[in-house]
């Protein structure tokens, strides 16, 4: 009987053995979690559309800020971030000391999408815009203008916008000197 013992307990011995290491091999990793970020915008129309957006807020309130500048520039940081903020922070710093303001408001025209980026979260929309200062005037402390007869109505810039679900601010905003995006 020992015998018979022994031949069914070998097989037996050999079959659970083959099925723990089968076990162990077997195992299904875990699955990958799903895209944490989902694009902010199905198309790009979406994109220059919200970017947009917040270049015209961006603009109103600084114009609106100009026009009775006082030393605090709280409302910059709901529309400004980066060198946007710090070039808005610095302009209301000269206009408090100098006692400037302005009247009037910008406008923006032609405005084009130069590229997006994905910021993991946000995004970084960069457009191209024309901007008119023709209903802008600056005026010193007594109230007179400080506009030169011969200013360009029109300037070009180069925008950068990062958008995410939370804001967006303009976050850049240089001087764009090639042809073709302002037409007088």
């Amino acid at each position: 009987m020992s015998r018979r013992l022994a031949l069914v307990a070998l097989p037996l011995a050999l079959l659970v053995a083959s099925l723990a290491a089968c076990t162990e091999t077997a195992r299904i990793p875990p699955a990958e979690p799903p895209s944490a970020t989902q694009p902010l915008f199905a198309s790009d129309e979406e994109a220059l559309e919200a970017a947009t957006a917040a270049y015209e807020e961006y603009l109103r309130v600084i114009d609106m800020t100009l026009a009775r500048p006082v030393e605090d520039g709280v409302a910059f940081v709901d529309v400004a971030s980066g060198p946007a903020l710090e070039e808005a922070q610095a302009s209301l710093a000269t206009f408090v000391a100098e006692g400037y303001r302005v009247t009037g408001s910008r406008s923006i025209s032609d405005v084009t999408l130069q590229q997006r980026v994905d910021l993991d979260g946000s995004e970084e929309v960069r457009i191209y815009v024309c901007e008119s200062v023709a209903n802008l005037e600056l005026l010193d402390r007594n109230g007179a203008s400080l506009v030169s007869p011969d200013r360009p109505d029109l300037t070009a810039f180069e925008v950068a916008v990062v958008i995410s679900i939370e804001e967006s601010l303009v976050n850049e905003r240089i001087v764009w000197t090639g042809d073709g995006l302002c037409s007088a």
